[in-house]
Parts: structure tokens; sequence; C-alpha cells
């Protein structure tokens, strides 16, 4: 990793979220693992973004309430921006914070429902959000492949000290994720030497894929669900679970719940039927029927919930599920 990059110039504008937006909620997902490429801290986020062959820093900062959301955004860089790049940034920033999709009627619907009511108290307005790039988004689902949380942060770690970069902004230090040329162009053996074990094949493949120009995240986001499907299914090592999260967290498919991992499995058997497994069958079934039209984001409220309770409360049966 080369020396730290001080990003000194900065712009400021005010985004404004289509209602309800619930700022900590939408941004920050306790249910994830921790990444040195951004911090939170409640009513503020940075990041950091590579974009357009740009090294940025993003802090966002709540402004508004749920009902009437306002986000003050402050892009930092090491040079002044041009007007139409700034145009564009914050045009992609309203994609990745998922500030235009309305989710009013989902709290219409569900607010007297048995599990969902208390959720929507705590939680309403809370959105799937895709702060980073489908690349990097990827990048994480390959390292989270078959392996501890603990060793998924190692695997990102070493792939930062090796190909990114650190960049300093708002007192803070933070890492960045790289381009997927810098990957496309080494060895596999560089690769292995990050310890990344089978999955330096995934990671190099899906580099030289979006290097070729063979995936293109913004043509993607203007597909159906089903040419979508088909379309993941062409990045290289991604199999159908893995396309169900990229449907939700990178673009937005509320509606869309086919494949449950076994470890959701066993925490959605407990949370909904308090027993140690119930089928897939079952829980597809039991989100199919009561949730329809908005199944993964009702699934997503129940799951993002336990973890935020866990932030504060030690809940013994989930942490045995938990493989840290």
């Amino acid at each position: 990793m080369i020396n730290t990059n001080n990003l000194n110039k900065t712009f400021s504008t005010i985004l404004k979220p289509v209602s309800p937006y619930n700022f900590d909620a939408t941004i920050y997902k306790p249910s994830h693992f921790p990444s040195s490429d951004n911090e939170w801290e409640k009513g503020k986020y940075w990041i950091t973004m590579v974009w357009k062959g740009k090294y940025l820093g993003l802090k966002l900062e709540n402004k508004g309430t749920i009902v009437k959301p306002k986000i003050k955004l402050t892009v930092y860089s090491k040079e002044v921006l041009s007007k139409e790049f700034k145009q564009n940034l914050v045009s992609e920033i309203g994609w990745r914070f998922n500030l235009r999709q309305d989710i009013s009627e989902f709290d219409k619907r569900f607010k007297k429902d048995k599990f969902l009511k208390p959720l929507l108290k705590r939680w309403r307005g809370m959105k799937p959000v895709a702060a980073n790039s489908l690349y990097e988004t990827l990048i994480i689902y390959i390292v989270l492949q078959n392996a501890t949380v603990r060793r998924t942060y190692q695997m990102l770690e070493n792939l930062f000290g090796e190909f990114g970069k650190k960049i300093k902004f708002d007192n803070k230090t933070l890492v960045t994720f790289w381009e997927p040329k810098a990957i496309a162009k080494v060895s596999e053996q560089v690769l292995r030497d990050l310890k990344l074990g089978y999955r330096t094949k995934f990671l190099k493949r899906i580099s030289e894929q979006f290097t070729k120009g063979e995936i293109d995240e913004l043509e993607m986001r203007k597909m159906e669900r089903e040419e979508l499907k088909k379309e993941a299914l062409k990045l290289y090592g991604i199999g159908p679970a893995s396309v169900e999260y990229l449907l939700f967290e990178d673009f937005y498919h509320c509606d869309h719940l086919a494949t449950i991992p076994p470890w959701e499995q066993k925490i959605m058997s407990k949370l909904l039927f308090n027993k140690k497994l119930v089928s897939v069958k079952k829980i597809l079934d039991f989100f199919r029927k009561k949730y329809k039209g908005w199944e993964k984001l009702a699934f997503h409220y129940i799951w993002e919930d336990i973890f935020w309770r866990r932030k504060t409360q030690k809940i013994d049966w989930l942490e045995k599920e938990i493989r840290l």
C-alpha cells in the first residue's frame, strides 16, 4: 500500500431522499462484517470511493428526519472536480445510497402486521443499500465464501494492503478499493500469496470481466429482473445465492426471495417459528403468503433487527450461529 493521500479539496451538497428514509438503518447494517474502507457513527458515515479513475472520500450526515429526510454530502478529493464530474457523481451516490426508491406502500400495508409492526416502529424507512460499486460488492461476496468473519476480514485486509490506497479526509484515515484492472494484470501467484486460496481464480476472472467491459453495472440497473438474473449469472463464480443478494442489495428488488442459505435458515427458524430448524420451503412460504410483493424487504427487517439487538444485548442462541 502506498503512503497516505491527503484529500484537501471539498464540495458539499444537500441530498433529499424519497420519504420514508431511515439514515442509520439504511446506511449501516450490523449484520455485515466491518471493513476499513468505511466508518459509521450515529448520524454520520464515512466511506472511500474509486470512481472514474479518482480516489474520493465521502462524508454523509443526517440532517433530517425519517419523514422529511435530508443528508449533507461532503466529497473530498485531491484536486478540484469539474462541474460535470460532480453532477454525475452526485447522481451515482443517489443510486448507491438508494435515495430514490419509494417504500411507502410497504409501511402502509404492514404497519399492523404481527411481526413487522414493532420493527417498523424501530426501523421505519430502512432500505437496502449498495454503498460500494458492483465490482467491490462482488469482491466482498467472494471473500465471504466458506469463511469465518475473522478469515474474511483478513483476506479483505490483505487485498487492501496490496491493491488499495490509504486516504485521509475529515480527520479519518481509511483505505480504498481498487480498479478491476489492478488485479486483472497481476499473476494468480500474487493473489495466492495473499492467502486467498481457491478464491484467487474467482477474483482474477471477475476482475478481467470488468476490465474487458463484459459486465456493465449501469446497463444492469436498467434490466428487468429475469434479464438481470441471467446477466448476473455470467459473473464468474457467482451462483444463485449470491445473485439473490445482488438483486436486493445492489439492484433493490424488494419482492424477490428464492433462496435462503443454511445459516440464515437456522436463524429465521428461531425467529419465526421458535424452532431449531424448519425447511427452507416453510420459510419461503411464510414470506410469500404474508408479504407478497415485498418478501425480501420483510426478510431484511426481521434479519437486521436481531443484529441491531445484538449490539446492545447478548443473545446466546444467535452467538452460536455466528462464525467469528
